[in-house]
């Protein structure tokens, strides 16, 4: 999908969604869908926010059915993002979907136990062009706790542990780098 704006901060816009940020036409709508992973799972679930389910084509860097096009299953979501701030706290995103036929419960219940982190990703779809997301690179993050009440689930997730990053990123071995001394 072409991009029509220069990278900002790493994120892309492709033309459907600049032209529906600033036109705002009346027949677009842009589509929040979102898409829950865990190695326990056959398949990942796939919710859009929307009254009707909704065939798109994935991005070519998916992890899953990569440039496939896929099923997203209709459901009510309501997603709340955490303000900019020079905070050390990392920042979080609730996201509160229906439990649609028990699907989420499940899922969770099989995964309850494991060490194995879950992964949410939010993609964003112009209603007239499906043939990709219309923001790229999608946003991707890490469950870090979630609650089920009987009509639907909240998931708590967090953009990373920044803890557990090394920081550089490089690691430095004596054979690649004969100049330091080894302790």
């Amino acid at each position: 999908m072409p991009t029509y704006l220069p990278p900002r901060k790493g994120v892309t816009f492709s033309e459907a969604y600049a032209e529906a940020a600033v036109y705002a036409p009346v027949r677009r709508a842009m589509l929040l869908t979102y898409e829950l992973w865990h190695p326990t799972l056959p398949e990942p679930a796939r919710i859009v926010h929307d009254m009707a389910p909704l065939e798109a084509m994935l991005e070519s860097t998916a992890p899953r059915d990569a440039g496939e096009v896929v099923t997203f299953m209709a459901s009510y979501v309501e997603a709340s993002r955490s303000e900019e701030s020079d905070d050390a706290a990392t920042p979080t995103v609730n996201v509160t979907i229906d439990n649609v036929s028990g699907l989420l419960s499940d899922a969770l219940r099989i995964a309850r136990g494991t060490n194995i982190p879950w992964e949410l990703i939010e993609r964003v779809y112009a209603s007239d062009d499906l043939s990709g997301p219309a923001m790229l690179p999608v946003l991707r993050l890490t469950f870090t706790e979630s609650t089920i009440d009987g009509t639907s689930a909240t998931l708590r997730a967090s953009y990373g542990d920044p803890v557990n990053v090394a920081v550089p990123r490089l690691t430095y071995k004596p054979e690649e780098y004969p100049g330091l001394t080894a302790r």
